[in-house]
């Protein structure tokens, strides 16, 4: 009998073997994973994963058979040992299943304890198999309760907490080791174990959190093995130090958690460490309604743990050490896993980081100011199987050696500084399954090497600079779930044929490439899990793919920014799981339907031709935008909780529907544009309720009264545009209220009244527009006290009284470097899927007068600063605190009443690129540090009293007869006498008009050919453009749009 038999025989007087069919409703604790493997977790912990036990037959055949782990439906604390050739909880049989009931508490002991392994056997066939199974000895001791001192520390430690939800209701009565997330050893009934956790993920996360404080009666439990308090709320509390008393402590977490402070030395003394985790501890410390303040686990450094000697696993990422990785590290070679990922880490990764380790899963990324290069992976065993490395500063290349990491499975290096090609070695890393290298300066052709890769499912290679084309040999990566090649240079006639035998493809991006996609009207493809397709300016023409109708997993799709034609299908308002839908600037016809799935998070269909009443808007979403159309009639009275809505650019007629924030669900608002409509009527008091606005633009309409003094009530609010409309009154006191904001555009009104003072208490403004009004008095000096003012722009109004020398407070202008960028996404779509953020953004737009023409704010925003004050009744000396302002780039004082010198102190304007000065009464000469403006494009000096010699030279060499006419004593080039000074334009002598009579006839001849020149290249001219709106729909739809708005405004 060999030892098998001598085994069963054993085992069988000890426990008898029984059969159980186990109802797969009994099953509620297993959790499958990505290989179709069970485990079994209690509270929140892998208690008994899936074993692939090794299994011999007597006839040579090798068995995979898998032991599972369940609970039984007839108590709640008895689970079974089931031993079988099954995979999934339905394959359970009689037949081929063998169950030995066990509890709970038994199962949760054998977790920390050594377990035996007994011998059966099960007949297969002809022969049987000898199986090794884990159970427990039935003669295992079992404690009559907890220890009654052991049990007073818990009750004290309890009544320290702040509990919700009935959290640990369980803890009453005499047993403790029968308490909500407490085991005991059997053997002598001490507490080993504390598991307070709360899942972070879990729909009622909020509502089971713990807080209070953390009584020292905690630490008089000198048996704890394991401790667990993740998840919970001890905002404000610190890591106490006297952990470190529970020396017999193999397992602590306390990540998302709230603590704060410093991280205590103490912990460094804990030598009994295994596992220790305290992650993502930061608090939001409210600071008013609106403002919330990050708070979060801080230390001078990394407190040293070099003498935990038998730490495997060390986790302290998302917290704040913003210091360089520290030499300890070096000593710590029990180390399997290290994460120190949003660490705030600095300086360089040491060659000989963790090279004596043996480590598994290194993550280190987001820490921005991380720098050096790949060389420390030289001197790492080849034991390495996740790298994060995203979101540093990293350069270099990558080094061939790479190639030694044959079990790396995860390497992520996105968003640093890599360059040079993907060396061809990368076909040697056989087990890689997630490869991101996106947004790097990474070049050359992406190589065939990569289609090497049997076990490859993602492959993120987007934002790059590669050439060439995809390579073909991409096609033979059956296990490919994930392609982003976003921006990544690539160029080339795609066919999407190519991918057809990527069965397994849910996830694909090609956009912004040089790509001209060939999508055949009567391919159908084989993805049955395509749930992401980006397709973005990708040079796509024709009907819409048809193909779509058939991918019924597909829950984003982006084909903006192509040339499809024809109407918007039907069909794709049927796709059960599409929720994020962006066909944006395009050349789609018809209208939507009048009803919309509710399941929708973003729809984007501006700038296509779409037509039509609006859909009804009574559904819940992240974004929609329909701007940019041809939809026409009104506002539907019934609008749901859109969190952003732009519907500009249309012919919406009909006012305001006062139904818009009615009640306490549209607090969610977040963008609202109704601009460049017809829309009438007054703006409904009712938006002041939509609290949480960030965006109110409504400009470019026929609105009329004044600005209701509810729009107070928009403390969040960063964007108020009201431009062109018919609106009055004056500005009302509560605006002061909206402290957050940033471009404040009230510009081609009928406002009236002085601009108020209160107006510095918008400290947080970058623009501010209040152009084409009737606002008079003098410039408040308060109003150069706004430092981050970007943009000045009040022309055409009444203003009178000087230029307050206050106007070098205004520390945005005063810096020619520092700029801004405001834009607001109403919904970022980043998950493990595409490098990309998919949402709604708004980039916000101010029509301003610049370079002697209109020019949206949009534009130039980020870049240009200006100020113009022009039209007004200014007058007194321009200070020469003006001249400090050396980020301008155009300044605009015409048609005032200033007087006295242009001061020397603008020629150190010296990014200026325009300078209007006209129609003032400046005297004396043009100073000659105007020539230090090198950039200056446009220049109006023009009716002034200016004399002397115009400075030549430089830029001034570019400018006609027009920057300086109308000034009786001014000469100099490009004015040639002084008719041309007073601008009476060119005068002939008669001299010269006799000497040139020889040459009239000549002259008369180029006047005849030049006529019929100019004559033949406006016909041209026309004809090119009639040819070109008959055949460019989307052109000639543009055109008469335009013409319609003006022929409208121009009767209205």
């Amino acid at each position: 009998m060999d030892s098998g038999d001598a085994g069963h025989e054993r085992s069988s007087g000890q426990k008898s073997h029984q059969t159980c069919n186990i109802p797969v409703e009994c099953l509620s604790r297993f959790r499958h994973k990505a290989n179709d493997d069970l485990e079994l977790r209690i509270d929140g912990d892998v208690i008994c994963p899936t074993l692939v036990l090794s299994v011999h037959s007597e006839t040579s055949t090798t068995v995979r058979l898998r032991s599972v782990v369940a609970r039984t439906a007839s108590s709640s604390d008895v689970c079974v040992v089931c031993v079988g050739s099954v995979t999934t909880p339905e394959h359970f049989t009689d037949e081929n299943v063998i169950c030995l009931p066990i509890s709970l508490e038994e199962l949760q002991i054998a977790h920390r304890n050594a377990m035996d392994l007994l011998p059966f056997k099960i007949s297969v066939g002809s022969g049987y198999l000898l199986i090794w199974v884990i159970i427990l000895h039935s003669h295992f001791p079992f404690s009559t309760g907890c220890l009654q001192h052991e049990r007073s520390y818990l009750l004290d430690f309890k009544a320290g907490l702040n509990l919700s939800s009935g959290r640990l209701s369980s803890w009453r009565g005499l047993n403790c080791c029968e308490w909500e997330g407490v085991a005991c050893d059997y053997h002598t009934s001490h507490v080993v174990r504390l598991d307070l956790s709360n899942d972070p993920w879990g729909s009622d996360w909020y509502k089971q959190q713990l807080s209070g404080e953390l009584r020292p009666s905690l630490f008089n439990l000198q048996h704890l093995q394991h401790l667990d308090l993740s998840g919970n709320s001890f905002s404000g509390l610190s890591i106490p130090p006297q952990l470190s008393q529970l020396e017999r402590l193999t397992f602590l977490r306390l990540s998302d958690a709230g603590f704060l402070g410093q991280v205590p030395l103490e912990l460094g003394n804990m030598s009994s460490l295994r596992h220790l985790d305290i992650s993502n501890n930061y608090d939001y410390h409210k600071i008013s309604d609106s403002m919330w303040q990050v708070q979060e686990l801080k230390s001078g450094n990394i407190p040293d743990l070099s003498n935990l000697t038998h730490l495997s696993h060390l986790h302290i990422g998302e917290n704040s050490f913003p210091v360089q990785l520290p030499s300890w590290f070096e000593n710590v070679s029990s180390l399997v896993s290290l994460d120190l990922r949003d660490c705030d880490l600095q300086g360089s990764i040491p060659s000989n980081f963790m090279a004596r380790s043996r480590l598994s899963i290194l993550v280190l990324d987001y820490n921005y100011d991380l720098t050096g290069n790949l060389s420390f992976m030289l001197s790492h065993s080849s034991s390495l199987v996740m790298l994060y490395l995203s979101e540093c500063n990293l350069t270099g290349v990558f080094p061939t050696s790479i190639a030694n990491f044959s079990k790396l499975m995860t390497m992520d290096l996105a968003s640093n500084n890599f360059e040079g090609s993907i060396p061809s070695s990368f076909c040697s890393l056989t087990s890689l399954r997630h490869l991101h290298l996106n947004h790097n300066q990474l070049s050359g052709q992406i190589p065939p090497s990569l289609c090497e890769l049997p076990e490859l499912s993602n492959l993120v290679l987007g934002h790059n600079q590669f050439s060439g084309t995809i390579p073909d040999c991409l096609s033979k990566l059956s296990s490919l779930e994930m392609l982003s090649l976003h921006s990544s240079g690539l160029r080339g006639n795609i066919s999407l044929q190519l991918f057809e035998n990527l069965t397994r493809l849910s996830q694909l991006d090609l956009s912004e490439n040089q790509f001209f996609i060939d999508i055949s009207t009567s391919w159908v493809p084989q993805f049955a899990h395509l749930e992401i397709l980006e397709l973005r300016s990708c040079s796509i023409e024709g009907n819409f793919p048809a193909f779509l109708s058939q991918q019924y997993q597909l829950s984003l799709l982006d084909l903006s920014d192509n040339n499809i034609v024809g109407n918007l299908p039907s069909w794709l308002w049927d796709l059960p799981y599409l929720d994020m839908l962006n066909l944006s600037n395009n050349n789609l016809e018809g209208s939507l339907p009048f009803k919309i799935s509710l399941t929708f998070h973003t729809i984007d269909l501006h700038g296509n031709r779409l037509y039509g009443s609006l859909p009804a808007l009574d559904f819940v979403s992240y974004g929609l935008d329909l701007s940019n159309n041809g939809f026409n009639g009104s506002i539907p009275t019934t609008i749901g909780i859109i969190y952003t809505l732009s519907l500009s650019g249309n012919n919406l007629t009909g006012e305001i529907p006062s139904s818009i924030c009615n009640n306490s669900d549209y607090y969610y608002y977040r963008v609202l544009d109704l601009s460049k409509n017809k829309l009438t009527g007054m703006i409904p008091s009712n938006i002041g309720r939509c609290s949480e606005m960030k965006i109110l633009k409504l400009a470019q309409n026929v609105l009329q009264g004044e600005i209701p003094k509810e729009l107070g009530n928009l403390q969040s609010l960063r964007t108020l545009n009201l431009n062109g409309n018919r609106l009055q009154g004056i500005i009302p006191p509560s605006i002061a209220n909206c402290t957050d904001l940033q471009i404040f555009d009230l510009g081609n009104n009928n406002f009236e009244g002085s601009i108020p003072v209160w107006i510095e208490k918008l400290t947080d403004l970058r623009i501010l527009s209040l152009a084409s009004n009737k606002f008079d008095g003098r410039i408040p000096p308060q109003l150069f006290r706004l430092q981050y003012l970007q943009i000045l722009d009040l022309p055409d109004n009444q203003l009178s009284g000087n230029i307050p020398s206050d106007v070098s407070k205004l520390s945005a202008l005063v810096n020619n470097s520092q700029s801004f960028y405001l834009q607001y996404s109403s919904y970022e779509y980043s998950g493990s899927s595409l490098d990309t953020d998919y949402g709604i953004n708004f980039a916000d737009e101010v029509t301003v007068w610049i370079k002697g023409r209109i020019t949206p704010y949009s534009k130039i925003i980020g870049q240009d600063k200006f100020m113009d004050l022009s039209h007004n009744n200014l007058s007194g000396n321009i200070p020469l605190e003006l001249g400090l302002l050396r980020g301008l780039i155009s300044l605009n004082i015409s048609k005032n009443n200033l007087s006295g010198v242009i001061p020397e102190s603008l020629g150190a304007l010296t990014d200026l690129e325009s300078l209007d000065l006209s129609e003032n009464n400046f005297s004396r000469e043009i100073p000659i540090q105007l020539l230090n403006l090198t950039f200056l494009a446009v220049l109006n000096l023009s009716n002034n009293m200016l004399s002397g010699l115009i400075p030549q030279g430089k830029q001034f060499s570019t400018f006609g007869v027009s920057s300086f006419l109308g000034n009786p004593n001014l000469h100099g080039p490009p004015l040639e006498n002084k008719t041309q000074s007073l601008g009476f334009g060119r005068q002939y002598d008669y001299k010269e008009l006799n000497n040139t009579t020889t040459e009239s006839a000549d002259t008369n001849v180029m006047d005849r050919w030049w006529a019929v020149g100019v004559g033949l290249s406006y016909g041209l001219g026309f004809a090119t453009v009639i040819t070109v709106l008959c055949f460019h729909m989307k052109w000639r739809y543009i055109c008469f749009f335009y013409m319609d708005n003006f022929i409208y405004d121009l009767f209205e």
